[in-house]
Parts: C-alpha cells; sequence; structure tokens
C-alpha cells in the first residue's frame, strides 16, 4: 500500500521562517563570540578573578560578557532551532524571553528616567568600586584607561580627586606609593603638536594637591560621568536612533517567532482536518 503523501504547507510562511532562522542564527553566532572572548579573558586572569557584591558584575568586563553572551546563546539557539524544525515550544520560549528582557529594558529606562539622582549615585558606586580595583584587575585598568582618553575625563563624580579611593593614588602622608596624590596617564591631555611617540606615564603625579584651575592644562579635571551624560546629551539624535534601531530589531524577532508560531498550529489544525475527513471516507 502506498504511504499517504506529506500534507503541504498552507499556512507557514517560508518568508517569516527563514528570515527568523537567519536574524537568530547570526545573533547566535555573535552571543558565541561575545561568551567567548569573555570567557578568555577570564582564563588568562586566572586567580584574579573576584565576585563578592552585585557591583562586581558591572564593574568586571569579562563577567558581563560571559553572562549577557550566555544568557544570548540560550536564547538564540532556541530561535533559530525552533525556525528550522518548525517548533512552537522552542518558539514560545523565545518570543516570551525576549518579551520580558524588553520589559525590563523598558521598566529600566523608565526607573532611571523617574530617579535620575539615584541612578546617577548608583553608578557613581560602580565608577568608585572600579577605580578601587584599578591596577589590581587588568580588565577593569583597560576600560578605564579607554574610557578616560575616549571621553577625554578623569574620575567619577568628584573627578580627578576620586583616584584618591585606589591606594596607589591615594593623597595622605602614610602612602608609601611614588604615585601618591597623582592620577593615571589616562587622565593627561595630549598636546596634538607633540608628536613624540614615548608616554609620559608621570605627567599626572602630584596634581590632587592642586586647584582645578591650576591643572586643566595638565589633566581633564571633568568626571566621567557628567562627560559621558554631556557627551550623551550633544549627540542624543545618534544614541535615540541606535536605541530605537535596538528595540526595533527586538520586536521584529518577537513578532516574527510569534507569528511562525501561530502559524504552526494553524498547519497542525489543517492537518488534524484532513486526517479527521479521511478516516470519516475510510469508514464508507
Amino acid at each position: 500500500m502506498a504511504s499517504p503523501a506529506r500534507v503541504p504547507n498552507v499556512a507557514i510562511s517560508p518568508c517569516v521562517k527563514y528570515t527568523l532562522y537567519v536574524l537568530s542564527f547570526l545573533f547566535w553566532l555573535i552571543c558565541w563570540a561575545v561568551c567567548g572572548i569573555g570567557i578568555w579573558a577570564l582564563v588568562e586572569r586566572g586567580d584574579n578573578v573576584r565576585v563578592t557584591s552585585y557591583l562586581d558584575f558591572f564593574t568586571d568586563p569579562a563577567i558581563v560578557m560571559v553572562v549577557v553572551g550566555g544568557l544570548g546563546v540560550i536564547l538564540n539557539f532556541a530561535g533559530f532551532v525552533g525556525a528550522l524544525r518548525e517548533n512552537c515550544c522552542l518558539l514560545t520560549f523565545f518570543y516570551l524571553s525576549m518579551i520580558l528582557i524588553f520589559i525590563l529594558e523598558v521598566t529600566a529606562g523608565i526607573l532611571a528616567f523617574a530617579f535620575s539622582s539615584q541612578f546617577y549615585t548608583a553608578v557613581d558606586g560602580v565608577v568608585e568600586d572600579a577605580i578601587t580595583n584599578y591596577r589590581t584587575d587588568g580588565d577593569v585598568t583597560n576600560f578605564i584607561d579607554y574610557a578616560q582618553r575616549t571621553l577625554e575625563c578623569c574620575g567619577g563624580d568628584g573627578g580627578y580627586r576620586d583616584w584618591s579611593l585606589n591606594r596607589y593614588f591615594n593623597c595622605t602622608d602614610s602612602n608609601p606609593s611614588v604615585e601618591r596624590c597623582g592620577v593615571p596617564y589616562s587622565c593627561c591631555r595630549i598636546d596634538p603638536a607633540v608628536t613624540d611617540e614615548i608616554i609620559n606615564t608621570q605627567c599626572g603625579f602630584g596634581v590632587q594637591r592642586r586647584e582645578p584651575v591650576e591643572v586643566s592644562d595638565i589633566i581633564y579635571t571633568i568626571g566621567c560621568i557628567d562627560k559621558f551624560l554631556l557627551v550623551v546629551n550633544e549627540k542624543s539624535y545618534i544614541v535615540g536612533l541606535t536605541i530605537f534601531g535596538i528595540a526595533l530589531l527586538q520586536l521584529l524577532v518577537m513578532l516574527l517567532a510569534f507569528i511562525l508560531c501561530r502559524q504552526i498550529e494553524k498547519e497542525f489544525d489543517h492537518y488534524a482536518e484532513i486526517q479527521k475527513a479521511k478516516n470519516g471516507v475510510n469508514r464508507f
């Protein structure tokens, strides 16, 4: 007896299915790369890895990359496998998780706006914790140096004097460090007329003892939090377009997963109707 012919897909759109598959697969690869870089950084640091509070998840770039990358790997795996295998359970898990993440992002944005002063204080606490760990954590050191050079800033809310929180730059008489009352070289202004490739790592020595007006030509005196907010305000349209683009992409992926899941359910119903009709004919 010949086997029954496969019921053709009358409800599932190839465009929806493979667009979701391609997007989820690309994001899956990107998340693997992010997670891999984070793991490599943690392995390279060895015994220097420490997690003592929730702040470590914000001040340690390697841990953030592993957590975010790992979460993205799991979610996007469910997305592209669910699309490829037309599995409604995986797709439901995928789009519900994405909806939850989207809601958390929106909630965080609203809370940050509504409680801006508390949010500012929390961010300043994260920055101060990072300053404290400068020189003891290579990733934090590189991140702070990059941020201060890029934003042309120094320290946190308290400006360059925040560096007294670090034991190497602490400005007390009991500190035996030769860098006492100084700041990292990444706080120093770079003279565009100087083409010497040798970095003057001592340009910030002793600046904490002096007033901002006296050192403004040597180092950046504005704190990195204030400078970051200033840059965001100056480039608000770019920031707005970026946030809108990310949100739109998230909504697109969620919508595709939801639509594909409904199409799969419709396909199952169509198949069940055909089987029911065949069984009815076979009785006669």
